[in-house]
């Protein structure tokens, strides 16, 4: 009987990263070194770290299990991709791919201002987001303005209201960017526990702004699940290869009551790239939906350009 494996079967296979294919099928051959490091009881100079294994007395590494049967096991493609094909077949793998997070780094938070004013004056006025919306944010502690440049820093808490996440965005400049000890795991967010609705985004000035055109259409912008992704990314060599935003993956971890995903990355090529990442990894288990706008770069150029259109009684782009 000819023995093959279906592209189907293929992709399957190449999804499972080295950790998950030992910690499942071969447990005794992992050697935990530290929090986030791992080598192999047959190999000790083989490091397994943040998603990836190098093979250091060899100068040969990866990420997949596939790689590894192949480059260090010597077993050739067929074999190693039936091998791990009838593995999870038999037995769906438990997902041990982890994001290292290191919850001892100090956040370094820049002294607020006397007022928000500025800032209130910045989102409201030349960003045309909703007042009311920004107060919120405001009032919870997740917008502030630095007292030295005046800049608009957004903030995100974990579950013992300790800051994690924080996001400098000068008002009269070009700087942006994440303060030192910043977490990205915790990025800018909006959770609704009753909602099976995400919508994601590339930065914080997007998701104000999307919460802002659902207020202007009369429907609850505090209804659904909002999440900047803390910027785009390329995919690279393999769309294989590449991991969910961190963000998002601790997102999902963390509200399992998500269905849908609504994706409102900006409208070039990270942005479409940053869309299909998250379809390849997840569209298996949820509804994930290409909602990039089509006529401007960015949702908050939206925002800006229906406004400008309601006060010249044109009509609007939605």
């Amino acid at each position: 009987m000819k023995r093959h494996i279906t592209t189907e079967q293929l992709a399957e296979v190449k999804k499972i990263d080295l950790l998950t294919y030992l910690s499942n099928y071969e447990p005794n051959e992992l050697v935990k070194l530290s929090r986030n490091d791992y080598v192999t009881r047959t190999h000790s100079s083989l490091h397994i770290s943040n998603g990836m294994w190098c093979w250091w007395v060899k100068n040969i590494g990866g990420k997949t299990a596939l790689d590894y049967l192949i480059k260090v096991e010597e077993m050739n493609f067929l074999d190693a991709a039936l091998l791990i094909h009838e593995c999870i077949t038999n037995e769906k793998p438990q997902i041990s791919k982890t994001y290292h997070k290191n919850d001892n780094r100090y956040l370094r938070l820049p002294p607020s201002a006397d007022s928000n004013e500025n800032v209130i004056h910045y989102l409201t006025n030349v960003r045309c987001i909703d007042r009311e919306i920004v107060d919120y944010y405001i009032s919870l502690g997740m917008i502030y303005e630095a007292r030295d440049d005046h800049a608009v820093i957004f903030l995100s808490y974990d579950d013992n209201k300790k800051p994690r996440y924080a996001f400098k965005r000068s008002i009269c400049g070009n700087e942006k960017r994440h303060l030192s000890g910043c977490d990205r795991s915790y990025s800018f967010s909006f959770v609704d526990k009753e909602s099976s609705e995400l919508h994601l985004f590339e930065s914080n000035i997007e998701m104000l702004s999307y919460q802002t055109l659902i207020k202007q259409k009369k429907r609850n912008w505090k209804r659904d699940n909002y999440l900047s992704l803390s910027g785009a990314t390329m995919i690279g060599s393999s769309i294989e290869d590449t991991d969910l935003p961190i963000a998002l993956y601790e997102f999902l971890k963390s509200n399992q009551n998500i269905k849908e995903i609504y994706v409102h990355t900006n409208n070039d090529r990270a942005g479409y790239e940053t869309y299909q990442k998250i379809y390849f990894h997840l569209s298996k288990k949820f509804n994930v939906y290409n909602k990039i706008p089509k006529h401007t770069n960015d949702i908050n150029e939206l925002l800006i350009l229906n406004n400008t259109k309601k006060k010249n009684n044109s009509h609007l782009i939605l």
